[in-house]
């Protein structure tokens, strides 16, 4: 038997973001995560509550490193992927999409960008709620943070970097002038 259990996964959790997650105890929070975890592993990106996005992440990338780790054919690795992940063509996904795609990756396999707050929400008008993005890294959508753009080559930049180099050169000639 395997020394890995379902209800063992090695993550910390700060108990404020447990207390707060549900209402139901152990089994609505584990509920909560496996749909999270089904929607990551589904879409790659996904939006939603800091809280339960936050504690979510942590067990994916967990899932994932045990799937990098032991492989499918290990029965702990199994049993953990069978009781966290309620789609069972999602678990063939992590070992034939994930696993292959982060085997040279060392660091964390997800992104979490924070989204600005929201007020007014629900029924508290000024309670604020924070929102994240979630998102495996390399995933085939466009990237939330874009590139920082080169606008070396934008003609405006091209002809003024002309015009500084002729000006410059003019400089050293008259002070070449000067000096003579």
């Amino acid at each position: 038997m395997s020394n890995l259990s379902t209800r063992t996964l090695r993550v910390t959790v700060p108990h404020a973001i447990r207390a707060k997650l549900t209402a139901g105890g152990q089994t609505a929070r584990h509920e909560k995560i496996k749909t999270i975890l089904g929607d990551l592993f589904r879409n790659e990106r996904i939006e939603g509550y800091i809280r339960t996005h936050d504690e979510t992440r942590q067990y994916a990338e967990r899932l994932i490193e045990l799937a990098k780790k032991y492989g499918d054919r290990h029965v702990g690795t199994m049993q953990l992927m069978d009781y966290w992940v309620n789609d069972k063509d999602l678990i063939h996904k992590v070992f034939k999409v994930f696993v292959p795609r982060y085997t040279n990756t060392i660091g964390p396999y997800t992104n979490s960008y924070r989204l600005p707050i929201k007020y007014g929400e629900f029924n508290y008008p000024n309670v604020p709620r924070q929102n994240i993005v979630l998102e495996m890294k390399d995933n085939p959508y466009p990237r939330i943070i874009p590139d920082p753009r080169n606008y070396s080559n934008i003609l405006t930049n091209v002809l003024l970097d002309q015009a500084r180099k002729e000006y410059r050169t003019e400089q050293n000639n008259r002070n070449e002038n000067k000096e003579k």
